[in-house]
This record gives structure tokens, sequence and C-alpha cells, in this order.
């Protein structure tokens, strides 16, 4: 008998709480005001919002030897956190991996670390979708802000410089 006096109790409580009518908040809800300061997340991404030209692109060789290369290319960031990096390098050293130059995907950013992180990364070809321990370490962008300059710098995982890029924003 219990159990159907509990069966009983549980639909009546279930209808009563279906019956009853939604209602408006009594009180908006507090919330901050978004940090828009110069070391923020959203000043960084107004700060990125556009598209980019390079305007020089130095590589590294394994002893950390710079040399700068004949490339072209364009970075393009857009207000939903899509970022997409497309260059050439003429004459590219033996071991250049183009990851670093060649990238589209959703950003992550942090803007304590000036890092760009790329998250859903979309492959242009098939080749591409292969399993790449290099790809981890390319995803990552250090960035700095230089005047009206940015600058993009890939780290291999020892934490020596790969690539840094120089980009103009175009008018």
């Amino acid at each position: 008998m219990s159990r159907k006096l509990s069966l009983v109790v549980v639909t009546a409580s279930l209808l009563l709480l279906a019956a009853c009518e939604s209602a408006p908040r009594v009180r908006p809800v507090r919330m901050g005001d978004v940090d828009t300061g110069a070391d923020s997340m959203e000043s960084v991404r107004r700060r990125l919002k556009g598209t980019w030209n390079l305007v020089s692109l130095q590589l590294f060789s394994a002893s950390g030897q710079p040399t700068t290369a004949d490339a072209s290319g364009r970075l393009e960031y857009d207000e939903y956190g899509n970022m997409s990096i497309q260059a050439a390098v003429k004459g590219a050293p033996s071991g250049f991996e183009p990851t670093a130059i060649n990238i589209n995907g959703r950003v992550a950013i942090d803007p304590v670390g000036h890092v760009l992180s790329f998250m859903d990364v979309t492959a242009r070809s098939t080749d591409e979708l292969r399993v790449d321990p290099k790809l981890d370490a390319s995803r990552r962008r250090y960035y700095e802000f230089a005047g009206e300059l940015l600058k993009t710098t890939v780290k291999s995982e020892s934490g020596s410089p790969v690539s840094v890029a120089t980009w103009k924003k175009s008018e």
C-alpha cells in the first residue's frame, strides 16, 4: 500500500509543478563590466580583428641561426575567433614545417602569456589529417604588438623559435 501512496504523492507533485506558470525574474542579475583594458582578451581581439599582410618572415635553423625568408602571406582574424594564416616561402629550407605559416581554425587567446592557441584546426588536405607530433607545437603562436605591427612566433617543443612572422594590418 505504501508503494501506491508514494506513487500518488510523486504524481501529484509533478502535476502541481507542471501547472505552475513561469514568472519573470523579480530583479535583474548583476554582471560585471567587460574588461577592455590594454592586456584584456577583448582588447587583444579588437586589435587582431581584420586582415594582416606579411611584412617579413624569419626562419630559424636547428642551431638557432635566423634567416630572412622570401615569403608572402596573409593573416585574417574575424569577430568569431577564427584565424587563418596562409603564406608561401620561396626556396624553403629543408626540414621546414609548412604548418608554421599555414593554419586555419578557431583561436583561444591567453592575454597574460601572449599566446594564441589554435583549437579547431581545419585541414586543407587529407595529408594534413595525419597525426603529426610537430602540429601540437605549431598550433601555438606567441604574439606581440609593436606599434602597428603584429609579431607571431612559433616555438619548438623545446621552446626555441622556429619562425617569427611580422604582420602589418591592411588598410
